[in-house]
């Protein structure tokens, strides 16, 4: 019998690999907060609420879960209400495989997770990639609910059909939602260029990668459906997101972007390979960037989910709230070259490129992102902490919570 050390994936104290992150899982003390669960959404979604005050969501993208704010929650809860969730396959939350994964369901999610903690005041968006989509799709849909939104990536306003079409260059989805990858490229000048980038990475390295990595197979089908998925993994993308047990130092430091390699020590790999166990526990790792480059196979509910909300009175309450935007000046998955066209798609709102930083900010400037988030609260109507609850967050590495 081969004996595995219980380092990664997780495993019970029989040896029983798991599905998701142990919920007492406090990675050698540097996630100390209490897990909670959500069992409304018909699945254990895991989340932090610490402190009181206003509220302050904090949104994880990909592939990541709510340690990406480990150097957060301790500054901001010392004034506010700080909420963390983990999105369904990711983190200590389940990965239910009778689910889309896609972004009207992490979306519905969010909804009823944030319902079902009956805030009684709007919130502090805080969002980060994937969940730039995800808490900007919540926004569209109550905008009343948001006091003000900071946005750690360079995505724009989501479009309706016809602006996506038209930058597509007339390309129509499919009745599933999946564009051609020659319209992908054709559509999006990020996608070209080097693949590596340059000093100031204007193109995205991360996404020409999802593409050729996809198999030589016209009839390849990514379904948004776990359950549907094919047994083993096609092609060299599946394969490497589908084993994000074993790949994600790699796809998290190199092709998306950490610039502060120092943070990665060994219990950092461990907090964030463990969260995928399984071919089973990736699926989410996999279907965010398919879905974001038209390769997903949507049902029409999932794919009108993307349009519905976009109308011209949503966008227009959505861009009247504050809005700032803090990126990293080499980020490899989402380019800084288009900033100030994705900045007028909010309405001109002010930006700010973080140097020495790439596409996980949080990782890179954890204490830059939470001066800024409290000096952006605090200049747009929200409370002033007094001082000597306005912590700071120690540099990475200096300290262990």
């Amino acid at each position: 019998m081969i004996t595995t050390p219980h380092t990664v994936p997780p495993f019970t104290a029989d040896g029983t690999v798991l599905d998701r992150i142990p919920a007492d899982e406090t990675f050698d003390g540097t996630w100390p907060f209490e897990p909670r669960f959500y069992r409304g959404n018909g699945f254990d979604q895991h989340y932090v609420d610490e402190g009181e005050g206003d509220p302050i969501v904090l949104l994880h993208g990909e592939p990541m879960w709510g340690y990406l704010y480990r150097n957060f929650i301790p500054a901001l809860s010392a004034t506010h209400r700080v909420i963390v969730p983990d999105h369904m396959g990711f983190g200590k939350s389940a990965t239910p495989q009778d689910r889309e994964y896609c972004l009207r369901t992490h979306t519905l999610n969010l909804i009823g997770l944030l319902d079902s903690l009956e805030l009684d005041r709007p919130v502090t968006l805080f969002v980060q990639d994937w969940g730039c989509l995800i808490g900007l799709h919540y926004a569209l849909r109550f905008p009343s609910r948001i006091a003000r939104i900071m946005i750690a990536s360079g995505v724009p306003m989501p479009p309706t059909l016809e602006q996506k079409i038209e930058r597509l260059g007339g390309f129509r989805p499919t009745s599933d939602g999946r564009m051609p990858v020659e319209a992908m490229v054709a559509g999006r000048p990020e996608l070209s260029g080097s693949p590596t980038g340059t000093a100031a990475v204007p193109y995205s390295a991360w996404f020409p990668w999802i593409l050729t990595g996809l198999p030589d197979d016209p009839d390849y089908v990514c379904p948004a459906l776990a359950s549907a998925r094919n047994p083993e993994p096609r092609g060299r993308t599946e394969s490497v997101l589908l084993n994000m047990g074993s790949t994600a130092t790699h796809v998290i430091s190199q092709i998306m972007g950490v610039e502060n390699k120092a943070v990665m020590d060994a219990t950092w790999i461990r907090a964030y390979s463990s969260a995928f166990p399984t071919i089973e526990s990736s699926v989410s790792a996999l279907n965010f960037p398919m879905e974001v480059m038209s390769q997903l196979s949507l049902s029409p509910e999932a794919d009108a989910f993307h349009y519905e909300a976009v109308t011209p009175e949503n966008v227009e309450a959505v861009r009247a709230l504050p809005i700032w935007m803090a990126v990293g000046r080499h980020d490899h998955a989402i380019s800084v070259g288009r900033i100030e066209a994705i900045a007028a798609s909010y309405g001109g709102c002010p930006y700010v490129i973080i140097e020495n930083a790439g596409h996980f900010v949080q990782e890179d400037a954890p204490e830059t992102l939470v001066a800024l988030l409290q000096m952006f609260i605090q200049t747009t109507g929200g409370e002033t902490p007094r001082f000597e609850d306005a912590v700071g967050v120690p540099p990475p590495g200096s300290a262990k919570f």
